[in-house]
């Protein structure tokens, strides 16, 4: 229950962040000369994120009814995830942010506990990456970078049932890249090759993930709430493939282009266990009702 009221306190702090961002901020273009641009912490990320991808680096709260194959379970969940995706800068040849480079940081912790059992923490993955970012024309955008995740059991989890680790963790190399087919629909593919294994017994160096998602226009309340929707769907081979869809829809709020954005939607997945060190052996399906969060 203290990780969950931290948590929520975090959030907390975030909006009110969030809040002195919107003011006006001091530019931070240089010029570096032959029609070159750099800006440090750029409004705006030249990759989307992957609204629907349930290892998306966020802010999350929420709550979600499961069916789940893991031992010693109820059928409920709080998803508590603390993280973010941040653009550390960006260089352009205009500053129309045409042929943009950038380049990426992020880290996320996701965390599950079970409502049906004192709100213990059933386990918790780690993931933190960087990634080199080439955005040409502001039609099709790529990514290439360094991933790495780590998973872990609750400790509660580990004293009621006597699981131990099987030692999940993943280091891989990620080449994604998408297209916007229009100013509203963007699909994107990612595939990924593990370098680096925490169980080379059970674990396989393949992986891929790709999708489709919706971003409407900023005409309901006041002209700061859209609609959005979004799939994603990732198959690894070390699960023969087995996809798992992720299903997300909901409201999307932004005061303007330099504030952070605040989701509130409905989250269905279905497919292998999320957390890692289930993933291997256990399937579960669950719809969740959350708030995401996300600053930049």
């Amino acid at each position: 229950m203290r990780i969950l009221m931290a948590t929520v306190l975090t959030v907390l702090l975030c909006f009110e962040w969030a809040a002195a961002q919107s003011e006006e901020r001091a530019d931070t273009t240089f010029n570096l000369g032959s029609g070159w641009v750099l800006e440090l912490d750029p409004n705006d990320q030249p990759y989307p994120d992957y609204l629907a991808d349930p290892r998306r680096p966020q802010m999350q709260l929420g709550v979600s009814v499961t069916d789940s194959d893991i031992p010693e379970t109820s059928s409920g969940r709080i998803m508590c995830d603390l993280g973010t995706r941040y653009t550390l800068f960006k260089v352009s040849p205009t500053k129309e942010g045409k042929n943009e480079f950038a380049l990426d940081v992020e880290g996320c912790l996701f965390t599950q506990f079970d409502p049906g059992n004192n709100l213990d923490n059933i386990g918790w993955d780690g993931r933190y990456g960087i990634f080199g970012v080439w955005d040409w024309s502001d039609k099709v955008v790529a990514r290439v970078g360094y991933r790495h995740i780590s998973a872990h059991l609750g400790d509660e989890y580990i004293e009621e049932t006597g699981r131990q680790r099987i030692g999940y963790t993943r280091d891989d190399l990620a080449f994604g890249m998408g297209i916007y087919l229009n100013q509203e629909l963007f699909i994107y593919v990612e595939p990924s090759w593990a370098w680096s294994l925490g169980n080379d017994d059970r674990q396989k160096r393949w992986a891929a993930e790709g999708g489709l998602q919706y971003q409407g226009p900023h005409d309901l309340w006041n002209n700061s709430t859209a609609f959005y929707a979004a799939a994603h769907v990732r198959a690894f081979d070390e699960t023969s493939w087995e996809p798992g869809v992720s299903l997300q829809a909901g409201f999307h709020v932004t005061r303007d282009q330099n504030s952070s954005n605040l989701r509130i939607g409905l989250d269905a997945y279905t497919g292998r266990a999320i957390l890692g060190e289930f993933a291997l052996d256990y399937d579960e399906s669950y719809l969740t009702l959350g708030i995401f969060f996300d600053f930049y």
